[in-house]
C-alpha cells in the first residue's frame, strides 16, 4: 500500500516538474503554488505586479501552451475598456479555455459588469474565439464569434444590452428557424398560386370548336409532356403527339401546344 502511494506521489511530482520545466521567470512569472485535484493538475502564477493567474491542465503542460498562456495574458491585460480581475487558463485537449472575470468594464457610458455575472469565456485553438452570455432584464443573450479586437466585441455587447429584442431577432438560431419556416410557407403559397394560375390559363385558353367551350387539360397530360421535354428538349408538338398516341394518352394538338406555350414559351 505504501509503495502504491509513493509511486502515485512520484507520478504527480513528475507531471508538476514538467510544467515547472518552462522558464516562467524569463516570462515575468513566478510559481507560487502547484497541486493536483483528482486527474487535473494546477499551478498558481504571480507576476511582479502581484497579479495572479491559475493554470489547469491534464498530464503535462507543454512549452507551446505555456508560451500561448503568457502571450494571451499580455493581450488581455492591454485592453482599453476592461480591467481583468482574475484570469484562469485550462488546457483541454487541443483547446485552451480562458475564463476572465473583470473588476471593471465600461464602454461608451455603459457598465458591462452587471450584465456579465459569469465572466467571459474565450477559446484558443486554430483561432481565438469568445463564447459567453450577457444578461439584460429577463434576456440571456449568447455572444459567440471569432475575436478580432476589443472594440468590435464591445460594440456587439453594447448592441445586445441596448436592444436585446432586436439582437435576438438578428442572431439567435430560434429566430432564423422561425424566419426559415415563414419563408418556406410563403414559397408553398407562391407555388400553389402559380399552379392555380397555370391551370386557369390552360383552362381558359383551351377553347373548343369555333372558339367557345372550355375544358381543363388533365394534370397527367401536363406532367407527361413536361417529362418528355425534360428528357429531350428538342421534341416539338408533332413528336410529342406521336409519343402520346403510342402511349394511348389522350391529348389534342391544341392542348400540347398550350403546354409548350406556357411552360416553355414555345410558339410554333
Amino acid at each position: 500500500m505504501k509503495r502504491t502511494i509513493i509511486y502515485s506521489l512520484i507520478f504527480i511530482a513528475a507531471l508538476v516538474s514538467n510544467a515547472l520545466a518552462y522558464d516562467w521567470s524569463a516570462a515575468g512569472w513566478s510559481v507560487k503554488e502547484t497541486g493536483a485535484v483528482e486527474n487535473e493538475n494546477f499551478m498558481i502564477l504571480q507576476n511582479k505586479y502581484n497579479q495572479a493567474i491559475k493554470v489547469r491542465y491534464y498530464d503535462e503542460l507543454s512549452d507551446d501552451w505555456a508560451d500561448k498562456i503568457v502571450k494571451l495574458y499580455g493581450r488581455f491585460q492591454n485592453w482599453k475598456y476592461m480591467k481583468a480581475g482574475t484570469i484562469e487558463f485550462f488546457v483541454n485537449g487541443t483547446t485552451l479555455e480562458i475564463l476572465i472575470v473583470p473588476v471593471s468594464f465600461n464602454y461608451k457610458g455603459t457598465d458591462f459588469m452587471p450584465h456579465i455575472p459569469g465572466g467571459m469565456t474565450f477559446l484558443s485553438d486554430y483561432d481565438l474565439r469568445y463564447n459567453f452570455r450577457v444578461t439584460k432584464d429577463e434576456f440571456f443573450l449568447r455572444l459567440s464569434d471569432r475575436f478580432i479586437d476589443e472594440e468590435l466585441l464591445c460594440r456587439r455587447m453594447k448592441e445586445a444590452i441596448d436592444d436585446p429584442v432586436n439582437y435576438l431577432k438578428k442572431r439567435e438560431p430560434e429566430y432564423f428557424l422561425a424566419k426559415l419556416n415563414e419563408l418556406e410557407e410563403s414559397q408553398k403559397q407562391l407555388l400553389d398560386r402559380q399552379e392555380k394560375l397555370v391551370n386557369a390559363v390552360l383552362y381558359f385558353q383551351n377553347t373548343g370548336f369555333l372558339g367557345f367551350g372550355n375544358t381543363p387539360i388533365k394534370t397527367s397530360v401536363v406532367k407527361r409532356v413536361i417529362e418528355l421535354k425534360t428528357a429531350d428538349p428538342n421534341l416539338d408538338k408533332a413528336s410529342i403527339k406521336l409519343i402520346l398516341d403510342k402511349e394511348k394518352v389522350e391529348a389534342s394538338e391544341q392542348e400540347i401546344e398550350l403546354i409548350l406555350n406556357i411552360f416553355y414559351n414555345e410558339f410554333k
